[in-house]
């Protein structure tokens, strides 16, 4: 399906990737800023072929981070483990199973949480129609099994899930003009009540629960200014946590993200993938902890 991409000798590998390093620095449209609430700790960009693994989804365990991305143009659903330091540690670029992309029509791996060393992540197909809950080892990024997801509460668009191991739920929503979370067991992954919200949300890419929020990236669908937005998991209240503005000349969107407290003091983990670039990895601070 990718020959072509490691066909190529492995010096016209290294041309293409001095190349990619070079386009970012020549299409930087700016400073990245972000409202006073969080504060950016650090930055990574992926180009080329990484940029296919690593443009939807993202969570952590901690010690290593992990990135789905998808290219339905040509079919690529593809997963990656990656070290702190940003070198990939393993990848699997056709990671949606055979038989779920011919009979189900699913090529879509997006928003993704992690739990006792499996990985939960929303899969769709190109219609909206059927989606699924994947299930990967997170130590092997092989398939162990999925979920139907039922239809008729999604709506056939199932873009993140996030895992409260705490209270042994699956959080869930619709992409578009969310006015409830859903939630699952954790252990069957079947329906068990929703949170409604105090207020709409909408374009929702990704979540991830800490200390008792469900924080949630949301993407501005034609502006570079998104949102960290969190929900109160008892009471349902949203709230806007930071804004970010992310200058981008051929567009920016806001993909998933993962919250986690590192050694550099950041807590809030964010993918966006810049149409020109590449997939850009920012970790942010609250503000109030860094300093």
């Amino acid at each position: 399906m990718l020959e072509f991409l490691w066909g190529f000798p492995k010096m016209l590998w290294s041309v293409l990737v001095l190349i990619g390093t070079l386009v970012t620095i020549f299409l930087d449209a700016g400073e990245v800023t972000s409202s006073s609430e969080v504060e950016l700790v650090n930055e990574k960009c992926v180009v080329l072929e990484k940029a296919l693994i690593s443009g939807q989804g993202l969570t952590t365990d901690g010690e290593y981070f992990y990135t789905s991305g998808s290219l339905t143009g040509i079919s690529t659903s593809g997963l990656a483990k990656w070290d702190k330091d940003g070198f990939v540690v393993l990848a699997d670029y056709t990671a949606m199973p055979k038989d779920y992309r011919e009979n189900l029509n699913l090529n879509h791996l997006g928003g993704m949480s992690y739990y006792d060393g499996k990985l939960y992540i929303a899969g769709e197909d190109s219609e909206d129609s059927n989606p699924h809950l994947m299930i990967y080892n997170a130590e092997t990024l092989e398939f162990i099994k999925s979920y139907e997801m039922p239809q008729d509460l999604l709506q056939g668009s199932f873009p993140w899930c996030a895992v409260d191991a705490e209270n042994g739920y699956i959080y869930c929503s619709q992409f578009r003009d969310v006015n409830e979370i859903f939630v699952f067991d954790l252990e069957t992954i079947e329906y068990s009540h929703s949170i409604k919200l105090s207020e709409q949300i909408t374009r929702i890419q990704g979540g991830e629960v800490y200390n008792g929020l469900l924080y949630l990236s949301y993407d501005a669908k034609d502006g570079n200014t998104d949102y960290i937005q969190t929900v109160d998991i008892k009471t349902g209240e949203v709230k806007t946590l930071c804004e970010r503005n992310i200058p981008a000349k051929c567009g920016n969107e806001a993909e998933g993200l993962t919250v986690y407290p590192m050694e550099d003091g950041s807590l809030i983990h964010v993918l966006d993938y810049d149409k020109a670039i590449g997939v850009y990895t920012r970790s942010y601070a609250l503000s109030e902890i860094k300093n």
